[in-house]
């Protein structure tokens, strides 16, 4: 009888406590705050994991470049002094700007206050005899405002854009401009822009805003 008593109560430690840990049951000790259970393939870890945060250094600094970076265009704004007569330009913003007219013309120039010998003359005039050749062809070669011009370039439909470069005793930079006749013989526009060589990029942003459609 005391055998069979045994018997069960060592049967049922079996099967509800496990009576002692096998080799597939025992805790491992605690490491970093994680809990390994088991032996082998059948381990188990659980508890919190941190995963290290990186910075991409170089995304940054692309950021930060391109945020205090601009274009030349950027500091432009657009002058509508000649709007009503199809002349469109931008010039540079916080420039001083004068105006000088005659019987058939209106110019005005955009003078840059901390180095005055950088400008930017737009002009525009009614006169069409006057960039008429001997031939009766339109010729915008006439009509180019500055004294002795180079590299003189007529383009454009039936040779009404000439472009140039110029140099004067007001300024030790040398100038580029151009001049765009009209499609129906009703005017020209010129416009003429010295400034230093840092600003050759804005100068280039200046020209491409230079439109004249008439």
């Amino acid at each position: 009888m005391r055998k069979l008593v045994l018997g069960i109560a060592a049967t049922a430690c079996l099967v509800v406590t496990g009576c002692g840990a096998g080799p597939t049951g025992q805790e491992m000790p605690v490491n970093n705050g994680l809990s390994t259970t088991g032996t082998g393939s059948n381990q188990i870890t659980t508890g919190n994991t941190t995963t290290p945060s990186t910075t991409n250094s170089a995304t940054t600094n692309s950021m930060t470049n391109s945020a205090g970076s601009g274009s030349a265009s950027d500091s432009l704004r657009p002058y509508t002094g000649f709007q009503s007569q199809g002349l469109t330009v931008s010039v540079p913003q916080g420039w001083n700007s004068s105006t000088t007219t005659g019987g058939d013309y209106e110019a005005v120039t955009f003078t840059n206050p901390s180095n005055p010998k950088e400008q930017v003359r737009v002009l525009y005039s009614t006169c069409v005899g006057c960039y008429m050749g001997s031939s009766g062809k339109p010729d915008p070669t006439k009509v180019i405002g500055e004294t002795n011009p180079s590299n003189v370039q007529v383009s454009g439909p039936g040779g009404s854009i000439a472009n140039y470069t110029f140099s004067t005793s007001d300024s030790p930079y040398q100038g580029t401009g151009m001049v765009q006749l009209s499609t129906n013989e009703s005017g020209y526009a010129e416009i003429d822009i010295t400034v230093s060589q840092p600003n050759q990029q804005l100068r280039d942003a200046i020209m491409k805003s230079f439109h004249y459609a008439s």
